[in-house]
């Protein structure tokens, strides 16, 4: 009699955890990778705690460049790669043909420690796009050259690492051979090998903030209280984020900007880039639901939060 009882449950209990191991998968949670940019790392990392809060998905994030993000994509190692910078034809390999999709937008800013800047702060508030190439070119070395007020001490150069989207968009902007800053196909020089390189803004924001003769380039939604902002002028030619071109109207040319959110929104500050997820072909099954929910109006409602601008 006790035998054919613990016979029965053991059944029972079979039974259950069968039916148990069955109804799982039904449940399971939805998955989603990501990876790439570190300019879009804050936002996309935001993006997906919201998401996962009211939806219970599980969405990973990881920066390590634009470039890895394009490639990861491509080879299936993540659902989603995060771009700071557009397509460009070699991204199409192996048979894939990669699609960037614009969730967002950020303002690229040149930075100088605070320690200088507090220290010398009417003579390091601005400079120009002319003086910048000069700089990253390594044909002006040292602080004495941009202001005879700076010390005479030799300019730290610090920049982005080669396959960096954030690198690609400051050679267009400020290293090529041409008068109109940004203009495309144009011939681009690369950066001084004396810049100190980093494979993320925060590096890049660390590295100026503790050396008082470096300058930087870094997206403004990193910008904090250990790195200042240098104003620069509106330039006579200018491109949108289609890479459109654009002529200035005449009493706005050479009109020094502060770089904020509010003066890169109402399009005063000129450097302002699209930020992208990428996929390989279009967008489709859970991607594309999580990438739709970024560009809706509930998902770029968190972009000023993070101090990034909406795509309209």
């Amino acid at each position: 009699m006790k035998h054919s009882l613990r016979t029965r449950v053991t059944a029972v209990v079979a039974t259950l955890a069968m039916a148990a191991s069955i109804a799982t998968p039904a449940f399971a949670t939805t998955r989603i990778t990501i990876d790439g940019s570190t300019t879009l790392f804050p936002l996309a990392s935001k993006w997906a705690s919201i998401y996962k809060a009211a939806h219970g998905w599980s969405i990973t994030v990881t920066a390590g460049g634009s470039g890895k993000g394009i490639g990861d994509a491509r080879d299936g190692i993540v659902d989603i790669g995060m771009s700071s910078r557009a397509k460009q034809s070699s991204d199409d390999k192996n048979g894939k043909t990669m699609v960037f999709t614009p969730v967002a937008r950020d303002g690229l800013v040149l930075v100088v420690s605070t320690k200088l800047y507090k220290k010398y702060p009417q003579y390091i508030y601005r400079i120009s796009p002319d003086m910048v190439q000069k700089i990253y070119r390594g044909q002006v070395t040292n602080w004495h050259q941009v202001n005879g007020h700076l010390p005479n001490h030799a300019i730290d150069l610090v920049g982005r690492t080669g396959s960096s989207g954030t690198y690609t968009y400051f050679k267009q902007m400020f290293l090529t051979n041409k008068s109109n800053i940004g203009e495309i196909g144009s011939t681009q020089y690369k950066q001084s090998s004396r810049t100190r390189t980093y494979a993320s803004n925060g590096s890049v924001r660390n590295a100026v903030t503790n050396d008082m003769f470096a300058i930087g380039y870094l997206s403004e939604a990193y910008v904090n209280s250990g790195v200042h902002a240098l104003n620069m002028p509106i330039p006579a030619h200018y491109y949108d984020t289609s890479y459109n071109e654009h002529t200035t109207p005449t009493s706005q040319v050479g009109k020094w900007v502060v770089p904020t959110v509010a003066s890169e929104l109402n399009g005063t500050w000129k450097y302002v880039r699209p930020l992208y997820f990428v996929t390989a072909g279009a967008p489709s099954g859970n991607a594309a639901t999580f990438i739709n929910w970024c560009k809706s109006s509930a998902g770029q409602a968190y972009c000023p939060g993070q101090r990034y601008l909406k795509l309209q």
